[in-house]
Order: structure tokens, then sequence, then C-alpha cells
């Protein structure tokens, strides 16, 4: 017995995007990154600046580093009227992005004199 390969393509398509819509509806799968596998939505940490993502507002990242929002416009040259609701991606300009934001961070939680790179570190030594 042979079976039609049309007829098999559909199948294994039917399968594949079966499980993964299955398990969406279920709310297991996610791949937005915005949420946890709980349903909880996903916040900055405020000990890993890396854990900022582009889709993160001002105002989560003011409130997660307790920096007030005004110094935070200020640093990067933003508007003072700028909603704190924007997400940091629709930003990005000459003057900011999701990498300055996250090295000005760093540089504010940081000490003084503590380096902030293994390059820095390597400048000491040498």
């Amino acid at each position: 017995m042979r079976i039609n390969p049309i007829l098999y393509g559909v199948l294994v398509l039917t399968v594949f995007f079966g499980i993964i819509l299955g398990f969406q509806a279920a709310g297991i799968w996610s791949i937005s990154g915005k949420v946890t596998a709980d349903g909880e939505a996903v916040q900055p940490f405020v000990a890993d600046v890396n854990s900022i993502k582009g889709w993160m507002t001002l105002e989560q990242i003011a409130t997660t580093f307790n920096v007030p929002l005004a110094d935070l416009l200020k640093q990067f040259s933003l508007p003072a009227d700028t909603p704190p609701t924007t997400a940091i991606k629709d930003l990005e300009s000459d003057t900011f992005d999701t990498t300055s934001l996250r090295d000005w961070l760093q540089s504010l939680t940081q000490p003084n004199g503590v380096p902030k790179s293994i390059s820095e570190i390597r400048l000491h030594f040498c």
C-alpha cells in the first residue's frame, strides 16, 4: 500500500501546525517573549541591565531602575512630552538606542572606579 505524497504532506503540516496552535490555545506555548510560561508579564531585573528589551516601556525602565523619567529623557535628548508608555524601540535615533540605555543604567548602578568591562580590567593590569 502506498500513501499519496500530497496527502502525506498535508498530514505532516496539519500535525505540525496543529501541535503549535493547540499549545498556544492552551496557553503553554508563547513566542512573544513578553510573558512567562505562567502568563505573567516579563519585567526587567534591577541586577541585570541586559534584561531590558526593546518592547519594554520607558515607564517600566524608570520604575525598575529607580530613575526619574525626566532624567532619562534629558540624558538622551528625548522630548520632555514623550509618553511614559512609549516602547524603547520606538524612540531609537542617533542619540538613543537600547544599548546606550543599558550602558547608562549600568554606569548609574556601579560605584566609581569599578571597571565596567573586561577591556577596562585589562587596561588596569597592563
